[in-house]
């Protein structure tokens, strides 16, 4: 009679304090560069630069820890191939567009908001796509595998799916916020902090509502891009916190709710789930 064994990975803190370590490696190291070879002027050259060497370092880093720490597939982490992504991805953007167009489109029209371009709306829209592009390989590809897929994955195994999502929004949190301080200063700690949690919660959610990781990818680029462009040099306002509000907050609150109705399937929130 023969037996087979399902070889053990490395305890879980280790797991999750080596991918946590070598992502702040890799982003600092980025930082590093922007400010020994460019000055930290951030052209656009310099930005996909950024973006091809954060994407080109983070990816393999999960998947050498998925293989060699988790010693499980990597499919396991919600990833799946390009021709089955389009639909959680599009759900993502969904979740975080709908709620925020409803809510912009009430602002703007109660005059409770106002927008004023600074540039042909030409200008706006091609700085937009270029942004998707950017925003995906420099933050939501490499963010989304690191702590939506490889840290919540590794902490559902110890504890129901709902606390492993609000376990890695805290480690989301400590690390944008580390980030965010080590080149801003303390300042930013609070506004900083608060918005990482709220983001890591609401993408978290997002990856145990659908079961793939291309949804808060999605939602990611999106977040991103309406951010990015709403409130840079090209669109204006006088009620920047009331664009937040219309714009942002309002997908933070409806995203899960607009992701269970695009895609309803039934869903673990209260069971680990070992691999």
């Amino acid at each position: 009679m023969t037996t087979t064994t399902t070889a053990r990975g490395a305890p879980l803190v280790v797991r999750l304090l080596a991918v946590l370590v070598g992502a702040t490696a890799i982003w600092a190291a980025m930082g590093w560069i922007n400010d020994a070879l460019f000055a930290d002027d951030l052209t656009i050259p310099v930005r996909f630069l950024n973006a091809a060497l954060i994407s080109g370092l983070a990816v393999p880093m999960v998947v050498l820890a998925r293989r060699h720490l988790d010693r499980r597939p990597f499919g396991g982490l919600g990833l799946d191939p390009w021709r089955r992504a389009g639909r959680p991805f599009l759900v993502g953007v969904a979740a975080f567009a709908l709620p925020s167009a409803l809510g912009l489109g009430v602002a703007l029209l109660t005059g409770w908001v106002d927008l004023q371009p600074q540039v042909p709306w030409a200008t706006i829209v091609g700085w937009a796509a270029l942004r998707v592009v950017l925003v995906f390989f420099f933050e939501a590809l490499p963010e989304e595998l690191i702590f939506r897929g490889h840290l919540q994955r590794n902490l559902t195994t110890a504890m129901p799916p709902w606390v492993a999502a609000i376990v890695q929004a805290v480690l989301f949190s400590v690390f944008g916020t580390g980030l965010w301080v080590a080149t801003e200063g303390w300042g930013v700690l609070a506004e900083r902090g608060v918005m990482f949690f709220a983001v890591g919660v609401v993408l978290g959610l997002l990856r145990i509502q659908t079961g793939s990781l291309w949804t808060p990818i999605g939602f990611h680029v999106a977040f991103q891009v309406v951010a990015q462009s709403v409130l840079g040099e090209r669109l204006s306002t006088s009620n920047e916190s009331g664009l937040m509000l219309a714009a942002v907050i309002s997908s933070f609150v409806l995203a899960t709710t607009v992701a269970a109705f695009l895609d309803p399937r039934d869903v673990n929130w209260s069971h680990r789930e070992p691999e």
